[in-house]
């Protein structure tokens, strides 16, 4: 019975000091995040998109492209807490490949997103030098593509209005000894509303009985993540210049499908140079 009440008290002695050790552990990693100075950031971000579309409103056909990736945004770092908003934009034309050019020549392809993010800190791991953000991303994307060859799909477009869930694992790296800071985010999809064509022809807009737009807005749907999936995965470095500003190099995989009569691919592939510039 002694014996008992000895290992009981040891036992909880031992909880009480791994409780301690956690709560210490925890008040450090707190204290190094409330550490980090509050930092805004204007961005301008120029590189290129490798974009991968499916679409069968528009053809059987899966097209390629490169185009030039503009990228305009703002960038605030409080203390326990991340904000980024980001508008980019993208014009190129779009193609089958080269055995298919004939029957099937290049369209034009224009993508606008524009995106808003905000995570909270969670906690720090590996002695403080990683830090794990939790919250979400409101994100809203349109891409046109237009096909004058095509008679049952002149223009086809996919505009979309989403909640996601945002996490950022960043890590505190040295490089030559100068500080750099390693930032990889990862958005999953939790709600989408969607709006896509219907087979469009020239005779859709010309035809003034034609009420087109408001056909699609009726006809557009919420999707969740079973018929929407929308996955980003953004890899970026941080290299801090002159007077506060900093350098980003960033590689962005994104990837959606739709999944409906009529299915929607695409993949693209972003590689970005920004220039972040402290105000």
């Amino acid at each position: 019975m002694i014996l008992n009440r000895k290992i009981i008290r040891l036992g909880f002695l031992c909880f009480l000091g791994t409780a301690s050790m956690v709560v210490k552990a925890q008040e450090t990693a707190q204290d190094s995040v409330l550490s980090l100075p509050t930092t805004r950031y204007l961005t301008l971000g120029i590189g290129n998109k490798y974009v991968q579309l499916r679409d069968q409103h528009m053809s059987p056909l899966t097209y390629y492209g490169g185009a030039f990736n503009v990228q305009l945004g703002a960038f605030k770092r409080k203390k326990k807490s991340l904000r980024n908003f980001t508008i980019d934009m993208v014009y190129t034309n779009l193609g089958p490949r080269e055995d298919n050019r004939e029957i099937d020549p290049k369209g034009v392809y224009f993508r606008f997103d524009l995106q808003y993010a905000q995570q909270q800190y969670i906690r720090s791991f590996f002695n403080n030098s990683t830090r794990w953000y939790l919250g979400g991303k409101f994100k809203s994307h349109s891409n046109i593509r237009m096909n004058p060859q095509l008679d049952g799909g002149f223009i086809t477009f996919t505009f979309t209005n989403g909640l996601f869930l945002s996490n950022v694992l960043e890590r505190e790296i040295k490089i030559s000894g100068r500080p750099l800071t390693l930032n990889w985010q990862l958005d999953l999809p939790i709600v989408n509303h969607t709006i896509r064509p219907d087979y469009l022809n020239i005779y859709d807009f010309v035809n003034p009985e034609s009420n087109w737009v408001e056909e699609r807005i009726e006809d557009s749907k919420w999707r969740s993540i079973a018929t929407y999936s929308n996955i980003t995965s953004t890899l970026s470095l941080l290299y801090p210049i002159s007077s506060s500003n900093v350098l980003r190099f960033s590689y962005e995989w994104d990837f959606y499908r739709i999944n409906s009569e009529l299915r929607a691919t695409s993949t693209t592939h972003t590689y970005l140079f920004s220039f972040l510039f402290h105000f």
